[in-house]
């Protein structure tokens, strides 16, 4: 087993891995935690599955057979994952009230 943290390249979320390796099925990455900006709960990710046991995962279809690939696996579920939520600023954006829409001004032909 191997635990490894990672900071997401745009520097907004840390994610927590636990590298298992398991005879049946290879190495898994296990996600021990993840912090993205306002993750909502009640939604499912993508390419995250629970085992018998409860514990969430990274769910790659294809056996992972080295230690390496299960970290980079990790790795990029953690970009995916961030891509998939929108930044608070973009939450706060989203939830404003839309602005009315006003005429164009005409453009002045008096121009000196």
């Amino acid at each position: 087993m191997t635990v490894m943290t990672y900071r997401t390249q745009d520097g907004l979320a840390d994610y927590g891995f636990s590298i298992e390796f398991q005879s049946d099925m290879g190495w898994r990455a296990y996600i021990i935690f993840q912090l993205p900006q306002g993750h909502d709960d009640s939604l499912p990710l993508p390419y995250q599955a629970i085992d018998h046991d409860g514990r969430y995962y990274v769910n790659w279809s294809a056996k992972i057979d080295s230690l390496g690939d299960a970290k980079t696996i990790a790795t990029l579920w953690a970009e995916l994952i961030q891509r998939h939520h929108p930044t608070e600023e973009q939450r706060r954006h989203n939830n404003q009230a839309p602005k009315k829409l006003t005429c164009l001004e005409q453009p002045k032909t008096d121009a000196a």
